[in-house]
């Protein structure tokens, strides 16, 4: 099922704004990490002396959207074993200076390629588990598939309209992120498998854990 254009580009846009958003809330979080409590200091004659400084974290946060099933490379560029490269680089650097790296998507991850959509986005979840990302937001594609199997419509009462997206947020070891999609009969968020409106990552140098927090695309 391919998207309006216009739609299409006003939810990318409006994942990114909730990336950032997202991104502010984990740098207030971890503005307060390893902090060393200030060394007593006796009263002196002549100028007050400063606190020792905190120590400098680098927490490395990486964005990712709209894959669109694209796992494999074309035409010898991108594809997800080429970035989980830069990943694994990345994680290196943070691991000897003591920072952190938190991997993110902002959601139309599955629908688009033949190796996607033929196991409805399964590929991309096994593949993302791999990667280790801590978070994913919910995208309007992620609704394409419809019921699990091949139909992309129920074809009986038993079908659930939802089922091949509440599969795939059930197999991922990250939640998926939804603060907008409500149930109509509740009129409160969704409680499908794995899906949540936040989560609260702890990610190396932020022990304490940040709070991460992305509306749907829908």
């Amino acid at each position: 099922m391919e998207g309006h254009p216009a739609t299409d580009n006003l939810c990318a846009v409006f994942r990114r704004f909730s990336l950032v958003v997202l991104v502010l809330a984990i740098a207030s979080a971890c503005a307060g990490a390893r902090h060393e409590p200030a060394t007593p200091v006796a009263a002196a004659a002549g100028p007050a002396l400063a606190a020792p400084a905190s120590p400098t974290i680098t927490l490395s946060i990486v964005g990712t959207n709209d894959l669109h099933g694209g796992i494999v490379a074309r035409e010898g560029r991108g594809g997800l074993a080429l970035f989980g490269g830069y990943v694994a680089n990345l994680r290196a650097a943070r691991a000897r200076d003591g920072g952190a790296v938190l991997l993110l998507d902002g959601g139309d991850m599955f629908q688009g390629t033949l190796e996607s959509n033929l196991a409805e986005g399964a590929t991309v979840v096994a593949a993302y588990n791999a990667l280790g990302y801590a978070a994913a937001a919910i995208g309007n594609h992620e609704f394409d598939f419809g019921p699990v199997g091949p139909a992309a419509t129920p074809q009986s009462p038993a079908d659930d309209p939802r089922g091949a997206l509440k599969a795939r947020a059930a197999e991922a070891r990250f939640p998926f992120l939804a603060a907008n999609i409500i149930d109509t009969t509740t009129n409160r968020p969704v409680a499908w498998p794995n899906v949540m409106p936040t989560t609260t990552v702890a990610s190396g140098a932020c022990a304490s854990g940040s709070s991460v927090w992305s509306p749907s695309a829908r």
